[in-house]
Order: structure tokens, then C-alpha cells, then sequence
């Protein structure tokens, strides 16, 4: 690569102090929110160093798209992926690519998502909507969305990944425990978001005072897990479930089974990654879809003509689809992913070295006016429609993250998802309070909790 062309003088934040650097406009409650309206000033491709932390943020969505590439680029980990391993090590999202392991179980695992697969999973996925639905229908007209999504979500993964009802709705048996664990999830991941994005030293000390309750936490998940594990073991069926894969499936590549000690961690992976980023979906959905009347109308009209909840009925529904997809857009719960050069690289004009890492802020990226347009960061799920879609070959939408490393059940989210919002729908009119969608950030990109108020459909009176 000729180099003499090529900037090195990355544009960076404003405000730099010696030794401490681009400390002062850390926003650490909403760090990446906050990065976000830094690269509407700064363009593209900006730094920030603090405390001899360098970090290349690429906002652009062409730029994050280059960085797409596997042939130049290749995933990294960081910061709260890093520190999942303390409880997942090894595991498919948690392992290095270079891992052999991590090959192993993403062969075992690819078949649990297949289509064929997902329509095994829906008659799971439809008893639970039945049970979320039943439950709403009991309440006095105000439901708790964060509560129920995350238990709908965590209990979805439960009936029809491992073939357990986990007592999240109704008066199963079990749910006390289950209670527990996505307790001491939700506590875990506040914890491992927190202290990454600690300064150095700081982090530190933050890990020393937090391992006590660290540990709890820790046992309380370890312990669900080879409960189950051990209860399938025990009692081994037939069912072709994700928990049968792992524990008997073999990698049609080596022959070999996953080694013991590493099916809790594929266990926790899957149970804590995908109840979390599904929850953060739904709740996002649900917000923009009670703010806008027009829209519900629309939406159900649709749901209503598919004749059902049945799966052909389910993967119809494109503008459900399209309002999914929006929302993943504007606030995908992984707001971004490590790149690293695998050797020398332009990008937007600046020389990157081989190794060297760079964050893409798919959070911006994906709201990028350039390739979105000026209405970017509004919310607009037609805009998902085909012809719009080839009218703009240049958009950057990656909320599940590139590549082979790329979320491996986002058709188990996306299925689950169209599914409970289509049944919410057809019994429900939502409306929100007024109060504007408030995103948190604990290493996901997830609204803080919030009310709806919730009116039986015409249908249902």
C-alpha cells in the first residue's frame, strides 16, 4: 500500500488534556449514545485516547461496511465480551475465532436454525405467546414490558430450545429458580459493563470490591445450568432441540462431541444472549408501535389478514418484519463490534495499520444520512420495503454483527419476535404514558423499564 497519500492525523475529540487525554467528555452512563453525537461533528472516522487507551470510532456507513470485509478485517473481542468469560468461557460467542472449539460447536450448532428447525420451535413459541397474552388479559389495563419481556423471552429459549418450561408465566413449578437466575444474568451484566468500561486502575479496584457478589452470581447460573443439563441427562429424549445438539450431536467435521466441562458455558451462551438482546427488540418495538395509532391499525390489519399464528402465517407478516427491522436500525442492542486490520488499510482517506483495532458504531452507522438519507434518524419501518431497499444498494445495516461471528439464532429472535408482537396485537391496543424511550446501556442497548397501558381489541370485547 502506498502510504504517502494517506492522512495519519485521525480527526479526534474535542477538548484533549495532556496525560489524561479525550477524558473529558466521557459520558459514562450513556457512553455510546454519547459517541454517537460526537461523530455528527466529527464525521466518519474519528479518536479518542484517554489514560494510553487508544479508540478509532468508525461512524460512517460506508466506512463501517469497508470495515465488513473479512478479507481485511477480522473480529475482535473486548471490553464486556471479555469479561463473559468469566462465566462463559469457550463459549460460541465468547471464544476467539482462532479457537478450534468455537468451529466445532458452530458446526453443531448451525442445524438448530435452519428453517426447518424454527418450525419445530413455533408450536413452543405459540404456547408461550398464549400464556403472555392470558396474562395481560388479567391485568388492570397497565403492564410492566420490561418484566414481561424478559421473561417471555428467557421462558421462549426454555420451552423450545431445551424443551423445559421454565415457570416464568402461569403457575409452572420452577419458576422460583428461574427467577433467580435471570436475576443474578441481569446483575452480571450490569456488573461486566461497568467495570469494562472503567479508566485503568479504577476498573481494578471496582472488580476487587464487586467479587463477592461476583462469585454469588456466578454459582447461581452455574447451578441452573447443570441442573438442566443434568435433568436431560438423566432423562434423555428424542426431541431435536438445540439442548439435545449439544449434549449428543457430533461435528460433522471431526467427528468430535463438545467436551463436558464446555456445555454450561453453550448453555449460559445461549440463554443469556439471546433473552437479552430479544428482550431489548421487543421493548423497542413495543414503544414505537403504542406511540404511533396509525401505525397499530396498519399492523393489524395485516395480522388479521394472515388467517392465524400458525408458522407460514407468521413468516408473512412483512411489515411487522419491516417495523422489527427499524428497530433494529435505530437501536440495535449491540450498538457496535470490534474490527482489526489484518493489514495496512485505507479507510476514508486515513492510513490504519495492520492490528490495529477499530470500534464500528453500528449505532451510528446505521443512522448515517449519507446512505439512509436526512430522514435517518427517524423512525419509518416503510422504508424496509424492496423497492426502497434496492433504491439504496449503499445502506449499512448490521445489528447482528458480520461475518461467520455474525448472532448465529437472530431467525430464532426475529421468528419469536414477529410472533409475540403479531399476538399482542391482535387482543391488544397499546398506548404509551407520553414519556419519550429512554435507552440504558449495560453492555446492551436496552430501554429502561417503562409502563403501557393495554385496552382489549374490538376482536377480544
Amino acid at each position: 500500500m502506498t502510504t504517502s497519500l494517506i492522512r495519519q492525523d485521525i480527526p479526534h475529540v474535542p477538548g484533549r488534556v495532556p496525560l489524561l487525554g479525550d477524558i473529558r467528555s466521557i459520558d459514562r452512563r450513556r457512553p455510546l449514545q454519547n459517541e454517537m453525537a460526537m461523530a455528527a461533528s466529527l464525521g466518519p472516522i474519528y479518536e479518542r485516547k484517554v489514560v494510553g487507551l487508544h479508540f478509532i470510532y468508525v461512524a460512517g456507513g460506508r466506512l463501517a461496511a469497508q470495515c465488513s470485509d473479512e478479507r481485511y478485517w477480522e473480529r475482535e473481542l473486548y471490553g464486556p465480551v471479555t469479561e463473559l468469560r468469566r462465566f462463559m468461557p469457550r463459549s460460541l460467542f465468547t471464544a476467539d475465532s482462532s479457537d478450534p472449539l468455537w468451529g466445532q460447536a458452530h458446526r453443531i450448532f448451525t442445524p438448530a436454525f435452519t428453517q426447518t428447525a424454527m418450525r419445530r420451535y413455533h408450536q413452543a413459541m405459540q404456547g408461550l405467546a398464549d400464556d403472555l397474552v392470558a396474562e395481560w388479559s388479567g391485568s388492570r389495563g397497565v403492564v410492566d414490558v420490561h418484566s414481561a419481556m424478559s421473561r417471555a423471552t428467557g421462558e421462549a429459549i426454555g420451552r423450545a430450545g431445551f424443551g423445559r418450561n421454565l415457570g416464568l408465566f402461569g403457575d409452572a413449578t420452577g419458576g422460583s429458580a428461574s427467577r433467580a437466575f435471570f436475576d443474578s444474568m441481569a446483575a452480571m451484566l450490569r456488573m461486566t459493563a461497568d467495570v469494562s468500561s472503567q479508566l485503568p486502575g479504577i476498573g481494578i479496584l471496582r472488580r476487587w470490591q464487586r467479587e463477592p457478589r461476583v462469585r454469588r452470581h456466578i454459582a447461581t447460573l452455574n447451578g441452573f445450568a447443570d441442573d438442566i443439563i443434568a435433568d436431560r441427562l438423566q432423562h434423555p429424549t428424542d426431541d431435536e432441540d438445540l439442548l439435545n445438539l449439544m449434549l449428543t450431536a457430533s461435528d460433522p467435521e471431526t467427528g468430535q462431541r463438545l467436551p463436558p466441562e464446555n456445555l454450561r458455558a453453550q448453555f449460559l451462551n445461549f440463554l443469556v444472549a439471546g433473552a437479552e438482546t430479544t428482550s431489548a427488540l421487543l421493548e423497542v418495538v413495543l414503544h414505537c408501535i403504542a406511540a404511533d395509532r396509525q401505525l397499530q391499525e396498519e399492523l393489524r390489519a395485516e395480522i388479521s389478514g394472515r388467517g392465524g399464528f400458525d408458522y407460514q402465517a407468521v413468516t408473512g407478516m412483512r411489515l411487522v418484519r419491516h417495523v422489527l427491522n427499524e428497530c433494529l436500525r435505530l437501536w440495535p442492542p449491540a450498538p457496535g463490534y470490534l474490527r482489526k486490520a489484518r493489514s495496512d488499510q485505507n479507510l476514508g482517506g486515513y492510513l490504519i495499520p495492520a492490528g490495529q483495532r477499530v470500534f464500528v458504531l453500528a449505532l451510528a452507522a446505521q443512522r448515517d444520512k449519507d446512505v439512509w438519507g436526512p430522514d435517518a434518524d427517524a423512525f419509518d419501518p416503510y422504508r424496509f420495503e424492496a423497492d426502497r431497499l434496492r433504491a439504496n444498494p449503499e445502506r449499512f445495516f448490521q445489528p447482528w454483527g458480520v461475518g461467520p461471528r455474525s448472532c448465529i439464532g437472530r431467525q430464532f429472535a426475529l421468528q419469536q419476535a414477529t410472533l409475540l408482537i403479531a399476538r399482542i396485537l391482535s387482543d391488544f391496543e397499546l398506548a404509551t404514558d407520553g414519556e419519550p424511550l429512554v435507552i440504558n446501556e449495560h453492555g446492551t442497548f436496552r430501554p429502561a423499564p417503562y409502563r403501557l397501558k393495554i385496552t382489549a381489541t374490538t376482536r377480544k370485547r
